[in-house]
């Protein structure tokens, strides 16, 4: 079996989820963030429509549940991910992303904390024992901004449309409810 590659967003709860799944089961993918959909696909965002986000907020109380964790709605339920993708990318090459993606996304949707606030996200790596730079220096450091380029590329080329999304041995699961089928296939 191969390293699983998963792309996953700190904007959305089951993304949280689907990660803690595969922390639980000893999983660790490759971790890429998701920045949107591939080149040239137009990128349907759930909060848009009036029907889905109460839906969303119907059913992610009860999925976050399901999976035994906690929920704490963030005080911005929409979050601008480059900040946290920038200091994902830092703690990545550290060899600590799948570790900060899981701690990030519980603080995000455990705790409501806003990861837009880069005192927060010093935070979650500092507890990775991790010296977070400050944000100008995420910016314009040349490996994070290789990272970025890198995960843009890896999300065109597996045409990413949303997440979690996992990838393993070939065969693609879309949403942490899926996560469960490729749990069973290395369970077996």
């Amino acid at each position: 079996m191969t390293t699983p590659v998963c792309f996953f967003g700190f904007r959305s709860p089951y993304s949280r989820i689907g990660l803690a799944k595969l922390k639980a089961a000893g999983v660790r993918p490759e971790m890429i963030p998701f920045t949107g959909p591939p080149d040239g696909v137009p990128f349907f965002n759930p909060t848009d429509s009036q029907p889905k986000l109460e839906y969303y907020l119907e059913d992610i109380p009860r999925m976050t549940a399901r999976a035994g964790l906690t929920l704490a709605f963030p005080d911005t339920f929409e979050l601008t991910s480059r900040l946290p993708n920038l200091a994902f990318h830092f703690a990545d090459l550290a060899d600590k992303g799948f570790d900060f993606a899981c701690a990030a996304s519980e603080a995000r949707w455990g705790e409501g904390q806003d990861l837009n606030r880069h005192n927060v996200l010093a935070g979650i790596a500092a507890g990775l024992d991790l010296d977070l730079p400050d944000t100008a220096t995420l910016k314009t450091s040349e490996a994070i901004r290789s990272a970025e380029a890198g995960a843009r590329a890896a999300v065109t080329k597996h045409g990413i449309f949303g997440v979690p999304f996992l990838i393993a041995d070939g065969q693609k699961y879309w949403g942490q409810d899926r996560f469960d089928l490729y749990l069973e296939t290395i369970a077996a």
